[in-house]
């Protein structure tokens, strides 16, 4: 919730520093209201079984059945970083985006893997352009998702380090050098820089934000684990091979990203931010995030279908199951799940509460986890099956 209001009032200021003050006392007097309103919220419980749960989100969109490929080619000594670009359409961008990583001022040595994905506007035989570049790879394959795409990347890298850039962004020319630089110093498995959001419509860029100090920004990991508390999202790092060594983005779902935060950042051992902005991110009318966020769409029910997938294979890693893995699924179960359903049928979202209930009493170890104010709540409405409550805990984090 922080972000959004920041990007409103800075949107009207233009002044980093005074956004973030106004953010942060309109915060503080939206928790005042939602207090107020705990107070005087009735309980409301959800009867509904949880086979009856699981058929209902069957039938509204069913569970992937893809499997993630988890082949990788051999690394290569001389290539230090493998940059992967799925590519879906966006003829209109697709040279800037590119052009801004074949130009990059390095001596570091890397590799650009061009993955189509199905396109359909003539991009697939534009990347074709590039494959005389000797350190540029163009891979073809049926339309599968982002996530497909991504993975097919993983699978032919043969860097030491990954990055991924989305088609329709751009970076700046010196953030292989800045980026692998910071890696390779710190031997960090993770290093994260700072990003600008370019808003478009019609065409036509409406405003530049910058970004937000991530650190700010608190997601409400209090258990020593600071990295659970940046954005959870593929692009604008760097990241050491070994952790996509057996984790793949789940094709089939919508939130793909949701592994950056539970398998992947789960498994970094340290991690860099750099506050310099060096990626560009375009948040324009086509973007899938809008698809995503509109009103009925019943691939929300993906949430949950993630969340499962993710369960499942955190199990096989043997990751450690401690406060941050507890931690970690709470907020999947409140800020982000409901929201993905919240207008959809409420048999629908009955259904999702009474699944996630059933996860969440599944992993809740016997050691009390420290949590922050709102999370504590989200995790008593759900133990005592109180909808009401976890609607007004997941739209006021």
């Amino acid at each position: 919730m922080i972000f959004d209001i920041y990007y409103r009032f800075y949107n009207i200021t233009h002044n980093k520093t005074l956004s973030v003050i106004l953010a942060y006392l309109a915060r503080f007097l939206f928790f005042l209201r939602f207090l107020l309103r705990a107070f005087n919220q009735k309980k409301e419980n959800v009867y509904m079984d949880e086979r009856s749960a699981l058929e209902l989100l069957r039938e509204t969109s069913p569970q992937s059945d893809s499997t993630p490929d988890y082949s990788t080619e051999d690394v290569c000594e001389e290539i230090i970083l493998s940059i992967i670009v799925p590519v879906y359409n966006h003829m209109d961008v697709l040279k800037r985006c590119i052009d801004s990583l074949i130009d990059q001022e390095t001596d570091y040595t890397y590799e650009l893997l061009l993955i189509d994905d199905g396109s359909t506007d003539g991009a697939q035989l534009f990347i074709e352009e590039y494959s005389t570049y000797k350190n540029v790879r163009v891979f073809h394959q049926k339309n599968g998702g982002i996530a497909a795409a991504r993975n097919t990347g993983i699978c032919h890298a043969r860097g030491h380090y990954i990055m991924f850039v989305d088609c329709d962004d751009y970076v700046h020319k010196d953030i292989v050098e800045k980026m692998i630089h910071k890696a390779v110093e710190s031997n960090a498995d993770i290093v994260m820089c700072a990003h600008n959001l370019v808003r478009i419509k019609n065409g036509i860029i409406k405003s530049t934000l910058p970004n937000i100090d991530p650190q700010i920004n608190l997601l409400g990991f209090r258990n020593g684990d600071e990295i659970m508390n940046y954005a959870g999202l593929p692009w604008g790092k760097v990241y050491k091979r070994f952790l996509f060594e057996n984790v793949r983005f789940f094709p089939g779902y919508w939130y793909e990203d949701n592994i950056i935060h539970s398998l992947i950042f789960t498994q970094c051992k340290s991690f860099c931010y750099l506050p310099e902005v060096l990626y560009e991110y375009q948040w324009h009318e086509s973007n899938f995030s809008h698809i995503q966020g509109g009103k009925g769409q019943k691939k929300g029910v993906d949430s949950y279908w993630i969340l499962i997938a993710i369960l499942e294979r955190y199990k096989q890693l043997n990751l450690e199951q401690g406060a941050t893995f507890y931690t970690m699924l709470l907020r999947h179960l409140s800020a982000y799940y409901y929201t993905t359903v919240s207008s959809l049928s409420e048999d629908i979202v009955q259904a999702m509460f009474i699944l996630g209930r059933e996860q969440l009493l599944k992993y809740k170890p016997e050691k009390k986890v420290k949590l922050p104010f709102m999370l504590w709540l989200t995790e008593k409405a759900m133990i005592h099956n109180n909808i009401a409550l976890w609607r007004l805990c997941s739209v006021n984090q």
